[in-house]
């Protein structure tokens, strides 16, 4: 009895502490450059006790040489993450020329705030190898822009069946339909 005591009390200990995530996801629409795009960052505790001194990186991501950062910051700080809880950074990028960049790795450190161990968590393993293709603008209208021809070749194709179907519908209505008696 007393080692089933004691290995449930090490399993409690074990869980107790504080366990952080991190994830990175583009929120735009599309990902064009020379155009704002947003990135939302979440960094969720899943721990049971409070994750302290947070500190969050992504340098890697975004050289200032193709990069302008229009808001937020690459570098956030946070004194506490409470358990069982996320805190979220957006940051507004404008790519300066359409390319394809590697995402690269998140780094974040943190703090228990029971054991007082340091530990770090990163997206790598999500990451790794994965690239995010700015376009350009001329690109998009291509993929999402609506343009006058494709209305056009769609009323010459409707046109002729809608119309022949009510020709149809006509005159047959008028050679089947039976006078009305009083």
């Amino acid at each position: 009895m007393k080692l089933i005591i004691l290995v449930s009390a090490f399993l409690a200990t074990v869980n107790a502490s504080a366990r952080v995530l991190v994830g990175k996801e583009f929120i735009s629409m599309y990902p064009v450059a020379q155009q704002e795009n947003v990135f939302e960052y979440q960094i969720i505790n899943i721990g049971d006790t409070a994750a302290i001194n947070v500190d969050f990186s992504d340098r890697g991501s975004f050289p200032t040489d193709k990069f302008e950062i229009v808001s937020g910051s690459l570098d956030a700080k946070y004194a506490v993450i409470p358990p069982h809880s996320s805190v979220s950074h957006h940051i507004v990028v404008v790519p300066r020329v359409p390319h394809a960049i590697e995402d690269k790795d998140v780094l974040v450190d943190y703090t228990d705030s029971e054991s007082k161990i340091s530990s770090r968590v990163s997206t790598l393993w999500f990451s790794k190898g994965r690239l995010t293709h700015f376009f350009h603008q001329d690109a998009l209208k291509h993929i999402a822009g609506s343009k006058y021809a494709h209305f056009f070749v769609f009323a010459a194709i409707a046109t002729p069946v809608t119309g022949l179907s009510a020709l149809l519908y006509w005159v047959s209505k008028s050679r089947y339909t039976l006078p009305k008696r009083n």
